[in-house]
C-alpha cells in the first residue's frame, strides 16, 4: 500500500517537470525569436561615412571610461569640461547600477557620423540587444508608462518610434529586427530597411574584438580636422595618400589608455615612398636608454642624408641653410658635411634626458667607427676646433670638443653661441652632452644594464606592444614635459592628465602604424594647469615667491637681471628692467586689499617698491649704498638688508631708513629668521612681553647664534655657541625659530650633523644636542609638531622636540645650499605635508609618515610657491608653482581638497 506522502512527492515532481518543460519551450521560442532575422549592429550604417565605430561590449566600454582615473580631472580642460560633466553625472546616478540595464548594455554597438547635410552632422547607430531583442516588440505597449523628460512616442505605422527632443537635437529611436536603431535624421530612420542591404565593412588591419572600441575614419574627415589647424600636419597630408580608411582601436581601463591606428599609405615623393615601403625594426637604442630617463625620442627611419632630403620637402629653406653650413665647414675645417656627419653615421638618432639633470644626451649610431675616428682626427687638426682630453671622471676620460677663445669671442660679437660638448663612444653609438656628469651617468647606466626596459613603469606602459618603430617618443610627466604638451590646446590639456606616455610610428610595406599608450597618476596626485608650463624666456631664477589672493594672485622671480611678475588669473607677464634686479620678494606686511607689492633689490643695495604690475611706487628706487652680504628678507612691513660691514639695515614703504643697534664682527651670509608669537601667557622672563623674534647666525670661527627682538636688541644670555662639544661648529643658513606648547625655541644644525635646540633663555633643551649622520647644508623647518631636515646625501630626518628621531633615504637625491624644504597642507586635513628640492630637477613630497605623495617628484628645482585652497564647497584646489630646469614656469593643482 503506497503511502500518502509518496503520492504527494510524485505530484510535486510532475508539477516541477511541467514547469521546466514550459520554461524550456518559452526559452526556445524566445531564442528563436531573438535569432531569426538578426543582423549585425554595423549593418544599418551606410557605406559612405566620416567615422564608423564598433563597440563589442558597450557595458565593458562604459565601465572602463567611468573607472578611468583622470575622469575627475578632465573638467580642468576647457574643451572637455562638458563631456566630463556628463560622464560624472552618469557615474554618480543609479542609472548604471540597475542589474537589468547592465544586462541589456552588454550588446554590440555600431555608430557612425555621416557627411554633413546643409551644415548639420548626421549620426546613426544600431545597438544589438542580443537575446533581449524580443522585448522590443512590446515597446509600443509600454510607451504609455514611460515618463522621461523630452522623450515622446510617435505613432506612424511601420515608422512608429520614440523621439527624444532637446534644444535643436531630435533623436529618432525605434526597433529594427534585433537592433535598437537611433539617428538624428528622420529620412534615414524611415529608410533604415534599405541600408542593411550593404555588407558590413570589414576591418583589414586591426581586430575589433581586441579593443574596447574600433574605428574607421575617412581621409577627408582627417584632413578637415587637421589641415586648417596645424600647417605641419597639413604639409604631411599633402605629401602622402591614404589609400583606404584609417582603422583605429581604443582600449581604456582605470590604469591605462591605449590608442592604435593603421592605414595603407603611398606617396609621389620618392623619399617618402622609400620610408613607407620599408619594414620598421626594433631600434638598438631602445634597449639602452638609462632607467632614470625622463624623456626619450628615437628616430630610426633612415640615414641622416635621407632624413635631410625628407626635411627639405617640408622646409625648402633648409636646403640653402645646409649648403651654407657645408661651405663654412669646407672653409674652416676642410671637411664637407658629408664627411663630418653623413659618411660614418647610421640609421638611429636619439635624444634623452636624465632625472635631475638639465642637459640632454644625444646619441648617434656609428656605422663606420674607423671613418668617424678619421674625420674627428682631421677636424681636430684645425685651428678652429680642438679636442680637450684632460677631464677624468671616476676613472673615465671624457673628451670635449672645444673652440679657441679668440673664435668664441668673435662668435659672441655676432650673438652666436657655439656649445662645447663632451662626447664618448659606447659600442656602436657616440653619446654627446654639454654636461660631463650627465654623459658619465648615461654611460654607467648602459654599462651596468640599468636600463629603462627593466623598470616597472616601462613594462606597464609598453606591455604587449610591438617594439618595432621608425619613430618613438617616451615621456614622464613626473620629471619632464614633452614638446607637444606645451601648447594650450584640448589635446595638450588631455595628455597632461597622464603621468607617462609612449608613442610609436612604424612602417610595414606600405602600411603605417601609430600607437600611443598613456598611464595616469592616481586621483590623489596633481594635475598640470591648462596652459602651463609658461615659456618665460631668458634665464629665470629658481626661487619663486608669491602674494595676493584670487584675481590679485601674483608670483615673482628674476630673469636676466629683470624682475618679473606673473598674474595667475590670466598668465600675463609684467617686468621691471630699470636696473639690475638681483632679488624680488613680496613686501610682507604692506599688502593692500586692491593690490600686492614686492621689493626689488640689486646686489648693490638699490631698493624699489613695486606693485603687482611691476610699477614702482612713487619715490622709489632708493639707493642705500650697501653692499649686500646675504639675500634680503621682509617682515612686518620692512625690508631687511645685511651689509658687508656686519650691520642689518631696514627700509619701509615710506622710504624711512634705519639699522639695528646690534652689529656683528662678521657679515651675515644668510638673512635673519623672524617669528611672531601671540598669546604667550604668563612666562616670567625677559621675553615675556615680546611677540616678535629674530635669530641670526654670523658665520665665523666663533660660531654664535643670537636671539633678538624685531628691533635688533639681544635678549639676556645671548649669544650662544653653535657647538656645545668643541666650540668649532660651522653651519649654513639661518637658525630656525619656532613656537611649541607656548614656548619659543631656536634650532640649528652644524655641517657635521650636530643638531642643537635652545629655549628663550639660551638654555639647551634636553635631549639635544643630537648627532645626525651626514653632512648638512640646510637648516631644519618646523611643521607644528616635528622638525624636518635633510643631509647632503638625501637622508631625510623627522625629529620631535622630545628627541624622537625617524629617517628615510631618498634614492638618487643630493642637496647642498640650493635646496629648500617647505611645509604646506595640500589637502586641507590640518596635517601639513613636507616638500623638498635639491640639486636636481625634482620636487619631492612626503606625508609625516614618509609616504611619497602620488604624482611626485615634479620637474621643479629651487624654491616653489604654494597657494592655499579656498575654504568653500566649490572652492579652488591648492596649487604648487615652480621653475623647471628647462627655464619654464610650471603650475599644478592638487587633485584632492577636503576643505
Amino acid at each position: 500500500m503506497e503511502k500518502p506522502n509518496g503520492k504527494k512527492s510524485k505530484r510535486l515532481l510532475k508539477i516541477i517537470l511541467i514547469i521546466l518543460c514550459i520554461f524550456l519551450v518559452i526559452s526556445i521560442v524566445w531564442i528563436v525569436f531573438s535569432l531569426v532575422g538578426r543582423i549585425d549592429a554595423g549593418a544599418v550604417i551606410p557605406e559612405s561615412v566620416n567615422v564608423r565605430v564598433s563597440v563589442p561590449n558597450t557595458l565593458h566600454f562604459l565601465d572602463g571610461i567611468l573607472a578611468h582615473e583622470p575622469l575627475n580631472e578632465i573638467s580642468a580642460v576647457p574643451a572637455l569640461a562638458q563631456m566630463a560633466s556628463i560622464l560624472k553625472a552618469l557615474n554618480e546616478s543609479p542609472f548604471l547600477k540597475n542589474k537589468f540595464l547592465r544586462l541589456a548594455l552588454r550588446g554590440k554597438l555600431g555608430f557612425a557620423l555621416l557627411p554633413s547635410e546643409q551644415g548639420k552632422m548626421t549620426m546613426v547607430a544600431g545597438y544589438d540587444l542580443g537575446f533581449l531583442s524580443p522585448l522590443m516588440r512590446i515597446l509600443p505597449a509600454v510607451s504609455g508608462f514611460v515618463n522621461i523628460p523630452g522623450l515622446y512616442y510617435v505613432q506612424a505605422g511601420r515608422n512608429s518610434r520614440f523621439e527624444f527632443r532637446a534644444n535643436d537635437l531630435t533623436l529618432y529611436i525605434g526597433p529594427y529586427r534585433n537592433l535598437l536603431f537611433i539617428t538624428n535624421n528622420s529620412k534615414l530612420y524611415e529608410s533604415r530597411a534599405k541600408i542593411q542591404s550593404a555588407d558590413v565593412q570589414d576591418f583589414n588591419h586591426i581586430n575589433p574584438s581586441a579593443y574596447d572600441a574600433a574605428f574607421m575614419i575617412s581621409r577627408e574627415y582627417i584632413c578637415s580636422l587637421f589641415s586648417g589647424q596645424d600647417p605641419k600636419i597639413a604639409s604631411i597630408l599633402d605629401n602622402i595618400v591614404l589609400d583606404s580608411m584609417i582603422e583605429a582601436g581604443l582600449s581604456i581601463s582605470s590604469r591605462k589608455f591605449d590608442f592604435n591606428f593603421s592605414a595603407n599609405v603611398s606617396s609621389d615623393q620618392t623619399i617618402f615612398s622609400r620610408f613607407i615601403e620599408q619594414r620598421s625594426y626594433s631600434p638598438d637604442m631602445a634597449d639602452r636608454l638609462p632607467a632614470s630617463a625622463q624623456y626619450a625620442t628615437i628616430l630610426s627611419a633612415g640615414t641622416l642624408n635621407e632624413l635631410y632630403q625628407a626635411a627639405v620637402v617640408f622646409s625648402p629653406d633648409m636646403d640653402d641653410m645646409v649648403k651654407k653650413a657645408d661651405s663654412s665647414a669646407r672653409t674652416i675645417l676642410g671637411l664637407t658635411l658629408d664627411d663630418l656627419l653623413f659618411s660614418w653615421s647610421g640609421k638611429e638618432f636619439a635624444v634623452f634626458g636624465l632625472e635631475g639633470r638639465p642637459h640632454p644626451v644625444f646619441a648617434i649610431q656609428v656605422s663606420d667607427e674607423r671613418k668617424r675616428q678619421e674625420v674627428f682626427d682631421k677636424a681636430f687638426k684645425s685651428i678652429f676646433l680642438t679636442e680637450d682630453v684632460r677631464l677624468n671622471l671616476d676613472g673615465t676620460r671624457i673628451p670635449r670638443i672645444s673652440t679657441p677663445e679668440f673664435f668664441q669671442a668673435l662668435l659672441r660679437h655676432w650673438n652666436i653661441f657655439l656649445p662645447s660638448p663632451y662626447y664618448t663612444v659606447y659600442k656602436d653609438f657616440i653619446l654627446i652632452s654639454e654636461s660631463a656628469d650627465t654623459l658619465l651617468s648615461a654611460l654607467r647606466a648602459m654599462q651596468a644594464n640599468n636600463v629603462l626596459p627593466r623598470t616597472a613603469s616601462w613594462n606597464e606602459i609598453s606591455g604587449g606592444k610591438d617594439s618595432s618603430s621608425s619613430f618613438s617618443l617616451y615621456y614622464s610627466l613626473d620629471l619632464s614635459i614633452p614638446f607637444f604638451m606645451r601648447k594650450n590646446t584640448a589635446l595638450s590639456g588631455f595628455l597632461s592628465l597622464y603621468r607617462q606616455g609612449l608613442a610609436r610610428i612604424s612602417f610595414d610595406k606600405g602600411i603605417i602604424n601609430f600607437s600611443i599608450s598613456l598611464v595616469p597618476g592616481s586621483g590623489n596626485g596633481v594635475t598640470l594647469v591648462n596652459g602651463y608650463p609658461l615659456d618665460i624666456g631668458g634665464r629665470p631664477s629658481n626661487q619663486i615667491f608669491g602674494s595676493g589672493k584670487g584675481a590679485d594672485s601674483r608670483v615673482f622671480f628674476t630673469s636676466d637681471n629683470t624682475a618679473v611678475s606673473v598674474i595667475l588669473a590670466d598668465n600675463s607677464i609684467n617686468e621691471l628692467s630699470a636696473h639690475n634686479a638681483h632679488w624680488v620678494i613680496p613686501a610682507a606686511g604692506i599688502e593692500k586689499k586692491d593690490d600686492v607689492y614686492a621689493w626689488v633689490i640689486s646686489d648693490r643695495g638699490r631698493v624699489t617698491l613695486v606693485d603687482g604690475s611691476m610699477e614702482p611706487v612713487r619715490g622709489f628706487p632708493v639707493i642705500t649704498g650697501l653692499r649686500l652680504s646675504a639675500p634680503p628678507t621682509a617682515f612686518e612691513g620692512k625690508l631687511y638688508l645685511c651689509d658687508e660691514d656686519g650691520r642689518i639695515h631696514f627700509i619701509d614703504e615710506n622710504k624711512n631708513l634705519g639699522a639695528w643697534e646690534m652689529s656683528f664682527i662678521t657679515a651675515l651670509r644668510s638673512p635673519p629668521s623672524f617669528l611672531t608669537v601671540s598669546g604667550k601667557g604668563s612666562n616670567r622672563n625677559a621675553a615675556a612681553n615680546v611677540s616678535s623674534y629674530a635669530a641670526v647666525y654670523p658665520k665665523s670661527f666663533f660660531g654664535e647664534i643670537w636671539l633678538l627682538n624685531k628691533d635688533g636688541k639681544a635678549f639676556p644670555n645671548w649669544p650662544v655657541s653653535v657647538s656645545l662639544t668643541n666650540n668649532t661648529g660651522v653651519g649654513f643658513g639661518s637658525p630656525l625659530l619656532f613656537a611649541h606648547n607656548n614656548s619659543v625655541y631656536t634650532a640649528f644644525v652644524c655641517q657635521n650633523g650636530e643638531l642643537i635646540v635652545y629655549d628663550e633663555n639660551a638654555v639647551p633643551v634636553s635631549p639635544f644636542p643630537l648627532f645626525l649622520d651626514g653632512v648638512f647644508y640646510m637648516q631644519p623647518v618646523f611643521d607644528g609638531e616635528y622638525m624636518w631636515l635633510v643631509s647632503s646625501n638625501g637622508t631625510f630626518f623627522r625629529i620631535s622636540i622630545e628627541g624622537e628621531l625617524l629617517y628615510q633615504n631618498i634614492p638618487g637625491f643630493s642637496v647642498m645650499e640650493e635646496g629648500y624644504i617647505t611645509i604646506f597642507d595640500c589637502n586641507g586635513d590640518k596635517i601639513p605635508e613636507v616638500f623638498i628640492t635639491g640639486e636636481g630637477n625634482a620636487l619631492y613630497a612626503f606625508t609625516r609618515n614618509f609616504r611619497s605623495l602620488e604624482g611626485f617628484p615634479l620637474p621643479v628645482w629651487g624654491r616653489p610657491y604654494f597657494i592655499e585652497a579656498k575654504n568653500s564647497p566649490n572652492g579652488k584646489r591648492a596649487e604648487v608653482i615652480g621653475m623647471g630646469m628647462d627655464m619654464k614656469l610650471y603650475r599644478w593643482q592638487f587633485n584632492q581638497n577636503k576643505r
